[in-house]
C-alpha cells in the first residue's frame, strides 16, 4: 500500500492525524487531495494521503486492483498509522468517501479506538443508483473520460505482469453496467455489476456506525441519485450527520477561499473539533 505523508518537521510530535483518500480515478496528488492536506496541516494535523490499489503512479502486484467496496487497505493502513497516533481522522472523496464509510460501518470492532470521527464528501453511498446516473448522456463526457482512464490502467498492468490476460473491448464500453459486469465484478469475487454494487454500497452501513460521521452531498452532483442522500438514516442517528448543500457539484465545493482553506475543508475542520471530547 502506498501512502503519501505531507512533509513536515514536526511530523513526529503531532498529537492528530488525518487521513485521505481520493475518488475513482485519483490519487494523492490530485489537487482536491493536496488543498485539503494542506488545510489540515495548518491546524496541526499530520497529514497522510492513501493512494487507493494501483493508483500511486505503478501497477499493484495482483491481477485485481481497488474497487468502491475495497476496505482492506484502507484498514491495513489504520493499523499501522493507530500505532503513532492517538486520535486519527478520516475524510474521502467520492469513491474514497464509499470506502471509508463501509470501513467504518461494516465490522466497527476492528476499527483502531484511535479512530474518532470522518467526513465525506460526494459519495455514491448507492452504487447503483449512481451508476444509472452517469449513464445518462448528460454525463457522456465523465463516463467516457472514467472508461478510458481505467481501460489505460487495464493495459499498463497487462504490460508489465504479462501473465495477467484482461478481456478486450473495454474501449468500446459506455457504461459502469458494462465494466463492472466484465472487469470489477470478475476479478473481485462477485457475480455480476448488480451483486458488486449491492455489497459494496456504503448506505446500509451508515446505522452501524459508532463514531461520528459528517456527509456532505451537492443537492446538484450531476453523478448521485436521490438514493445517494440518506435522509432517513441521518434522522435517526446521533452519529450520522447529513449535510445537503444547494451546489457543489462533485467534489466541488470552492466558494471563497479563506485562510484555514475552502468551505468543504473548514467544514471538515469543524466538524472533528466538535467531536474533540467524544471517547470511544
Amino acid at each position: 500500500m502506498d501512502l503519501d505523508w505531507l512533509e513536515s518537521n514536526a511530523v513526529h510530535n503531532e498529537a492528530r492525524c488525518c487521513i485521505i483518500l481520493h475518488g475513482l480515478e485519483g490519487d494523492s496528488h490530485a489537487p482536491y487531495v493536496k488543498s485539503m492536506a494542506r488545510s489540515f496541516q495548518r491546524s496541526g494535523y499530520a497529514v497522510g494521503a492513501l493512494n487507493l490499489r494501483g493508483c500511486s503512479g505503478e501497477p499493484n502486484r495482483l491481477k485485481r486492483f481497488y474497487h468502491s467496496g475495497d476496505t482492506e487497505g484502507l484498514a491495513f493502513v489504520l493499523d499501522q498509522v493507530s500505532m503513532r497516533y492517538d486520535r486519527i481522522s478520516l475524510v474521502g472523496f467520492s469513491l474514497g468517501g464509499n470506502v471509508l464509510l463501509k470501513y467504518l460501518g461494516e465490522d466497527s470492532a476492528r476499527v483502531p479506538k484511535s479512530v474518532r470521527s470522518a467526513a465525506a464528501f460526494s459519495v455514491p453511498c448507492d452504487l447503483a443508483g449512481a451508476a444509472d446516473c452517469l449513464a445518462e448522456s448528460r454525463n457522456a463526457f465523465y463516463m467516457k473520460r472514467f472508461i478510458k482512464l481505467l481501460g489505460a490502467k487495464l493495459r499498463e498492468k497487462e504490460k508489465t505482469y504479462q501473465e495477467y490476460e484482461y478481456e478486450e473491448g473495454h474501449s468500446e464500453m459506455k457504461s459502469f453496467h458494462e465494466f463492472d459486469n466484465v472487469y470489477t465484478a470478475r476479478l473481485n469475487g462477485f457475480r455480476d455489476a448488480i451483486d458488486y454494487w449491492s455489497q459494496s454500497s456504503c448506505k446500509q452501513y451508515l446505522n452501524r456506525l459508532d463514531r461520528p460521521a459528517l456527509l456532505v452531498n451537492a443537492r446538484n452532483d450531476p453523478f448521485l441519485s436521490d438514493s445517494c442522500f440518506p435522509r432517513e438514516i441521518a434522522q435517526s442517528s446521533s452519529l450520522f450527520h447529513l449535510e445537503i448543500p444547494g451546489s457543489g457539484g462533485h467534489c466541488g465545493f470552492p466558494g471563497r477561499k479563506a485562510p484555514e482553506g475552502y468551505w468543504h475543508e473548514r467544514r471538515a475542520l469543524s466538524f472533528f473539533a466538535a467531536q474533540g471530547n467524544r471517547g470511544f
